[in-house]
């Protein structure tokens, strides 16, 4: 059939293992699978189906930290761009006339951070919506029928997802963008470090300790509020956010947060939101 057919080739030219889907519902609500493999998730066709036959989205992304990322909200000419100046997509996928999403291959696996902020440069060099760069955001799964009220055809139909390119390369400029990002953060780190660290010496600032905050009666035994305390306290005391993460990795059990993929992702969202409050 033609959607099994589209949903293989999208999968496979997005290159993942593991895939996340969302159904979001008419109400609002989000049906989330994570971790499915494609063969699972070619096995849900038929839900899928008549979820999407009721008025459901139905959203695919990698599962975990991958290599992609995506930009939404593009039309015909910036994807024409993207290729001749070596931004080649993997995946373009036609959400509704004239209107695409194009994922981007960066041929390496990407930390949360660095994806997130890889995605943003690419918005502000080709346009999209802005707030769809991140490391974690849904696209579309090739085959449905986009229900979006706004994008309803003059025939009163609702327009389908449809996979326009399924190439799955690298794209050419790969390694030179990701070495710009990376040259550019080392440069802002640097210099908000020296900047805080000349304040700690000025100011006579302590670093506390991880344990000091879980030990503090202020939290109450609660670790998240005392996690998020301690990170503030050591990025405005200017710790990087590797040596941020290290800490809240390493400061305490952290099995309850589940596997080991779900305990770096929650330090990572406490440590980004720490910065990001900075």
């Amino acid at each position: 059939m033609i959607v099994e057919r589209l949903v293989r080739e999208q999968l496979r030219a997005m290159g993942c293992e593991r895939f996340d889907l969302g159904i979001r519902r008419v109400a609002g609500e989000m049906i989330l699978r994570e971790g499915q493999g494609a063969i699972e998730i070619e096995g849900a066709i038929k839900w899928l189906r008549h979820e999407n036959g009721k008025g459901a989205h139905i959203y695919i992304r990698p599962a975990g930290t991958h290599s992609l990322s995506l930009i939404d909200d593009l039309n015909a000419d910036a994807i024409e761009r993207m290729k001749a100046e070596g931004f080649e997509p993997a995946v373009v996928v036609e959400t509704s006339p004239n209107n695409f999403q194009a994922w981007l291959n960066h041929g390496q696996v990407l930390e949360a951070t660095m994806s997130t902020r890889a995605a943003k440069r690419l918005v502000e060099r080709f346009g999209g919506d802005p707030s769809s760069a991140d490391w974690r955001h849904f696209g579309r799964l090739a085959g449905f029928t986009n229900p979006k009220p706004e994008r309803e055809l003059p025939s009163g139909m609702r327009p389908f997802t449809r996979l326009r390119s399924a190439k799955g390369r690298v794209y050419s400029q790969a390694a030179e963008f990701l070495a710009r990002i990376s040259k550019n953060e080392q440069d802002q780190c640097e210099t908000v470090k020296d900047k805080q660290t000349h304040r700690r010496r000025r100011e006579g600032v302590e670093i506390k300790t991880l344990k000091e905050f879980h030990d503090d009666a202020i939290y109450a035994g609660d670790l998240h509020r005392a996690d998020m305390a301690w990170a503030k306290h050591a990025a405005s005391c200017g710790m990087t956010l590797e040596q941020i993460r290290d800490g809240l990795l390493n400061g305490r059990d952290l099995r309850k947060k589940g596997n080991r993929k779900r305990q770096i992702e929650y330090v990572m969202r406490t440590t980004e939101k720490a910065l990001r409050n900075l």
